[in-house]
């Protein structure tokens, strides 16, 4: 994805439970939303850092640790 323009990345390293994804993309991206409403791709780092504080007395801890950022 990198190669084709992207500069951020999201992803997993492994199978992930549907809801469990369903759950950490819905907090990705409400913490990815600056306070003007627009999406703010340098904050994807943060979100994802975010969305899995959020959820991690939600989900099982085999199932946080698999989401990886990459990039900048």
């Amino acid at each position: 994805m990198q190669f084709s323009g992207f500069r951020s990345v999201i992803g997993s390293m492994w199978s992930v439970d549907d809801e469990v994804a369903r759950q950490m993309v819905s907090a990705f991206y409400s913490n990815l939303v600056d306070g003007s409403g627009r999406l703010d791709c340098t904050r994807a780092a943060v979100a994802l850092h975010k969305a899995v504080k959020s959820l991690r007395k939600k989900i099982p801890l085999e199932q946080q640790i698999v989401f990886i950022h990459i990039g900048v």
